[in-house]
């Protein structure tokens, strides 16, 4: 199930945004707040009138693909959630409803009956039948680039069994496969355009056809998307689909998005850095906004190597090397907390109060210089390298590797920084040993509200997440063990045991919580920004005038 994935916003980012945050009735804006007192929002005030045209920034540059097995960035999902559609649907509060299938259900462990709702057609007018739903689903799990196929490994075959009914068989029980349905994992596409075609989805293609609410119009590589709705949309109904149009700039640079923001050329945006929070904030021309989500910030080790983060001591000397008040300023601009573990408190969908339990019976992260200096002496290796890799297209990575490089020196690392391209980014994330970088940053939204999709994407060793190169029998085993079972209360306690040996193994180092930041104009309403990026969510479909 992927992370939406990866979008790499602030420390490397792949996918975004709340499980768990409940929405207020009738659009109305939350009164939770951050730690620091800053106001988190389930949804806004929604739109209340048409608009032409919309200009969005993707603050994560340009997509690299638009086809929805392959979101490798946050800028895909922003854009890749408005065509699109899966079989199911997340709420805000973390349950499962219908979405191109009315039912998806297991009729044993290992046998999933999906319900196919009637009457929906592609943008070309085309029926969307069983066969784009088998063929769609078998290209999420065997294409060898597919983000999908850690989540789908289990499936042994997917067949039509009548004109409305597809049958999915298991090779062992998953409990996560209706959760998968609900992400890119289940998005269903146009057959007809996508089989054979090898530009699907790639910059500059708009072959690609689905039946979500918009439809992609143009794509200029290096310049814009340009989407329009879609006037034949199954879920079209009062309020909807307020916007006609929405243009998708890629403008990474800071100060000219903020520039863009201000002089009107640009309407709102998602992702926005910590770099430009506070100008933001004193804007006049719009609001910022801070999402609840459930997205972590975390420094992800190399383990797969014989370099220095295979040695847990050096992995527990540098957590408690950081400065865990700083990295929530520079991660979020005050508007996260500092993180116990991979996940966020709230961002599960079922069994809520085991999980905070659990959660809130783990150890703060502490800063102890003498005690990290100790470990390092410990660990056996003098003045051990490191190696943090950033991304030097975004300021706030080369920013939050430098606070990292500062702690890691401090206690007797000898930490140096490269700076990398996109170019590279499959690279950083294929799995493979990265022999020229020890750490690097990421941060992580889980697309199903279960912790379990996270921990076992990060903790197997086949998992999607574990581009470190994790590995711990038992955490194999008893993530087998929770796949196994449908029972939400078994499951959670398994997980959570499986929360405890990851922190213990360093396995990642958490910073912060992040609630995701965005901006809209004071012309604009109706986004709901507790959906957008991290569950497979149509957020643009109530965005409409303000007044």
């Amino acid at each position: 199930m992927k992370r939406l994935v990866l979008a790499t916003g602030s420390v490397g980012m792949l996918l975004l945004t709340a499980c768990g945050g409940a929405a207020a009735p009738d659009g109305a804006v939350s009164g939770q707040t951050s730690a620091s007192g800053i106001e988190l929002v389930s949804v806004t005030p929604a739109g209340v009138g048409p608009v032409d045209n919309v200009n969005w920034n993707l603050a994560d540059g340009e997509p690299f693909s638009l086809d929805p097995n392959l979101s490798w960035n946050g800028s895909q999902n922003f854009v890749g959630n408005l065509l699109c559609e899966s079989l199911l649907a997340t709420t805000p509060e973390g349950s499962l409803e219908p979405g191109l299938a009315t039912d998806v259900s297991y009729t044993d462990p290992t046998t999933l009956v999906v319900k196919l709702r009637e009457g929906v057609t592609f943008w070309d007018g085309s029926a969307l039948t069983v066969d784009d739903v088998v063929f769609s689903i078998d290209k999420a799990r065997t294409n060898e680039t597919s983000q999908f196929l850690s989540d789908l490994a289990s499936v042994a075959s997917v067949e039509a069994t009548d004109a409305t009914t597809v049958t999915i068989k298991l090779s062992e029980p998953n409990s996560l496969i209706r959760g998968a349905l609900s992400t890119g994992a289940g998005a269903v596409v146009s057959k007809a355009s996508a089989e054979g075609n090898t530009n699907f989805g790639l910059p500059g293609d708009t072959s690609m056809i689905c039946s979500g609410p918009y439809m992609l119009k143009e794509w200029t590589p290096g310049s814009k998307i340009v989407v329009e709705a879609n006037p034949s949309w199954w879920n079209k109904g009062e309020g909807k689909q307020l916007t006609k149009q929405i243009t998708f700039s890629f403008i990474t640079d800071p100060a000219a998005a903020v520039a863009g923001y201000e002089s009107g050329e640009l309407d709102g945006g998602f992702l926005i850095p910590a770099s430009s929070i506070k100008a933001l904030q004193a804007s006049t021309v719009g609001k910022m906004g801070f999402a609840q989500g459930s997205a972590f910030a975390a420094w992800v080790p190399v383990m797969n190597s014989d370099r220095s983060m295979s040695n847990p001591k050096l992995r527990q000397a540098l957590a408690m090397s950081l400065d865990y008040a700083n990295l929530v300023d520079t991660e979020t601009a005050g508007a996260g907390i500092p993180a116990k573990a991979v996940g966020v408190p709230g961002s599960w969908g079922n069994e809520k109060a085991a999980f905070q339990e659990a959660w809130d019976a783990l150890p703060d992260q502490v800063t102890d210089l003498e005690a990290a200096k100790k470990l390092v002496a410990e660990s056996g290796v003098t003045n051990p390298e490191l190696v943090i890799q950033a991304w030097s297209e975004l300021p706030d990575s080369v920013n939050q590797a430098l606070v990292l490089q500062q702690a890691a020196n401090s206690v007797g690392f000898n930490a140096t920084i490269l700076k990398v391209g996109f170019d590279r980014f499959a690279d950083i994330y294929s799995g493979a040993k990265k022999t020229d970088i020890d750490i690097f940053g990421t941060t992580y939204l889980s697309v199903v509200c279960d912790p379990l999709f996270i921990y076992s994407q990060i903790g197997l060793e086949t998992g999607f997440a574990n581009w470190g190169g994790y590995s711990n029998a038992e955490v194999n085993e008893l993530v087998k063990s929770a796949l196994a079972t449908t029972d939400d209360a078994e499951r959670a306690k398994i997980t959570i045991e499986i929360q405890k040996l990851i922190v213990a193994d360093y396995a990642w180092l958490p910073t912060t919580t992040n609630p995701s930041p965005f901006f809209i104009s004071n012309e604009l309403s109706g986004i709901v920004p507790a959906a957008p990026a991290h569950l497979w969510s149509a957020w643009a479909v109530n965005l409409g005038t303000a007044k």
